[in-house]
């Protein structure tokens, strides 16, 4: 549910009114355009693990 909304300035007065309406729609043509885009960048695949493998053979210690 959207509520009408007032902007206001940095004084205080009233810049705008937004209908609830108005902001409705925004808010629905907003969520279709990004469900749209999800499709650009697919999601990795989380099934296999991101671990970095640790090199036994090196060693960092001096000798």
């Amino acid at each position: 549910m959207f509520y009408e909304t007032r902007v206001l300035d940095a004084y205080g007065n009233l810049k705008q009114i937004i209908s609830a309406k108005e902001l409705q729609n925004r808010h629905w043509r907003n969520f279709q355009e990004s469900e749209s885009n999800l499709g650009i960048y697919p999601k990795k695949n989380s099934s296999t693990p991101s671990k970095k493998k640790r090199n036994k053979g090196l060693s960092l210690e001096h000798h």
